[in-house]
């Protein structure tokens, strides 16, 4: 019995060790003993007082719903994990993975739960700064893409008006005012033309401009992967918390460079291309980049399809407004809300049916925001080009423009749901391609 009794001991002793912080709590979630680092992560002044009060009651009061959530999944038998912020002892917010898992007694009974925290500060800090990096080089490309794709259907668009004006001029030729006034608007029309053409001209030079960035910026991150690996290599001559460190910074390099990789396509030019694409898949291949695009302060989710969504379209066009539609969402939620992405199928009636909505079978991407929301006046315009909300300097009014315009080349529509301070769900709609038997 003594020799147990001294195991006990040791085990306690190594758990008090540990700079990890541990509470132990009966089944009503009431402390029973935590080791050192347990008090100093919840600033626990009196840990003999502690004894006996619930565990929650010492977390601020924004933080009780996700313990008290997990708490109740620990009760039923399963492990629950999760992050979280809480305030340390100077007032700095720290980042904690928090796992909860039930202790089995007999019959597989829950007799207690144990509540471990990992500080994951130092990991959260690291990846935002490389996601500041990141989200200026995207914002950069997004304008120039977006302006680019624009400017060229609204070239096409002049030339066609300006090709009208001058037959309109030809058959109003000996009527004098006629004449005069159809000469002005192929001015005009000719004038915006050169001016957009040379907008579209300034738009190919920035994504030039942001591929050579791209490319350099590679580069310059494969040098750091080569010499983080030399330094791995070498890993007995370091201390524990560098080579956690070391870890952190190859994950980093490494998840840059593949981020590089898809900038740089994004980068190049592409001419819309319709081919069968499957919509699920196209997601799945960009949500990495989604999800690094919007920032860690983003809480964002891909809700996976349940069954295969064929259309026909171009993927880099549909990637784009994908993208767009992220970046849209995130602005409205001030860069601290929660995005959710669903996709799903859509049966359009003829009781349902309108010009710009034609009746048909549709496969759906939607993206909703918990953001501002908007006014009837402001969803009227929102595709509008250059219409936007954003303040100077904040946004081109050509992101949804774009989106607009992907949809009307896959012969879809775009849906808006929204209201002034319940957020926003845009849900693009794309005809589903109907595959031959046994496809």
């Amino acid at each position: 019995m003594a020799k147990r009794m001294n195991n006990l001991e040791r085990y306690r002793q190594l758990i008090g060790f540990s700079p990890d912080s541990v509470h132990e709590l009966d089944v009503q979630g009431r402390i029973i003993r935590m080791n050192d680092s347990g008090c100093a992560a919840l600033c626990i002044v009196d840990p003999v007082g502690a004894i006996g009060q619930p565990l929650a009651a010492f977390w601020p009061e924004a933080a009780r719903a996700a313990i008290e959530a997990a708490l109740l999944t620990a009760r039923l038998g399963q492990p629950a994990q999760f992050t979280q912020t809480l305030p340390s002892s100077n007032g700095e917010p720290c980042w904690w993975l928090v796992s909860v898992h039930p202790y089995l007694g007999r019959a597989d009974q829950v007799d207690g739960i144990a509540v471990i925290s990992h500080d994951i500060t130092e990991r959260v800090q690291a990846k935002q700064a490389l996601d500041t990096v990141i989200l200026g080089l995207n914002n950069r490309l997004s304008l120039s893409e977006s302006a680019g794709e624009t400017g060229a259907a609204r070239n096409e668009a002049l030339g066609l008006q300006l090709a009208q004006a001058r037959i309109f001029q030809q058959r109003g030729a000996g009527r004098e005012e006629s004449l005069r006034l159809q000469l002005g608007l192929a001015s005009a029309a000719q004038a915006v033309a050169e001016h957009a053409a040379q907008q579209a001209q300034k738009n190919e030079a920035i994504g030039q401009l942001v591929a050579g960035l791209s490319h350099d910026f590679s580069n310059m991150l494969q040098i750091a992967i080569v010499a983080l690996s030399s330094i791995q290599d070498d890993s007995a001559n370091l201390s524990e918390t560098q080579r956690r460190l070391l870890g952190y910074s190859m994950d980093g390099v490494h998840h840059a460079a593949l981020l590089s990789k898809r900038l740089l396509a994004f980068a190049r030019v592409h001419r819309y291309t319709a081919e069968p694409v499957e919509l699920g898949a196209i997601i799945r291949d960009i949500e990495g980049f989604a999800r690094h695009s919007l920032g860690a302060t983003i809480d964002f989710q891909v809700e996976p399809a349940v069954a295969e969504l064929p259309t026909m379209g171009d993927s880099h066009s549909i990637e784009q407004a994908f993208i767009n539609l992220c970046i849209n969402a995130r602005d409205a939620c001030n860069r601290q809300g929660a995005i959710r992405v669903r996709l799903g199928e859509l049966a359009v009636n003829e009781a349902q049916a309108s010009t710009l909505r034609p009746a048909g079978d549709y496969v759906t991407l939607a993206v909703t925001d918990n953001g501002c929301g908007m006014a009837e006046e402001v969803r009227e315009r929102l595709f509008e080009p250059y219409f936007t909300t954003k303040p100077e300097g904040a946004g081109t009014g050509l992101g949804l423009a774009q989106v607009y315009g992907v949809m009307r080349q896959a012969g879809g529509f775009v849906d808006v749901e929204s209201a002034p301070g319940k957020g926003t769900t845009m849900t693009m709609a794309f005809p589903r391609l109907q595959l031959p038997a046994g496809a």
